[in-house]
């Protein structure tokens, strides 16, 4: 003997369909343009990603050449100088 009851399922004596034919056919017809306006909004986000990475890059670029000052080149120039008289000076000694 089982501690759980069973529970007979009895289909209707006149079974009827939920959906009709033609309802049928409209749900398809209804998924195929909900399926292309996702594809087209899924388009547009990311045509919009691409651009908004590629300005945010852009402007990053920008941003740090702005921010070089001519002063800290200048002591970049000096230094590479002094760095070239010194390789000169020890291949004059050898």
């Amino acid at each position: 003997m089982s501690d759980t009851a069973a529970h007979e399922v009895t289909a209707p004596e006149n079974p009827t369909a939920l959906f009709s034919p033609i309802e049928i056919e409209q749900f398809g017809a209804d998924d195929v343009t909900a399926g292309g306006a996702i594809g087209k909004m899924l388009s547009a986000l990311f045509l919009y990603t691409v651009l908004a990475m590629g300005l945010a890059g852009w402007w990053t670029y920008s941003t740090i050449k702005a921010h070089k000052t001519p002063a800290s080149v200048n002591e970049a120039d000096k230094h590479a100088d002094q760095h070239q008289h010194e390789h000169d000076d020890a291949d004059k000694s050898h």
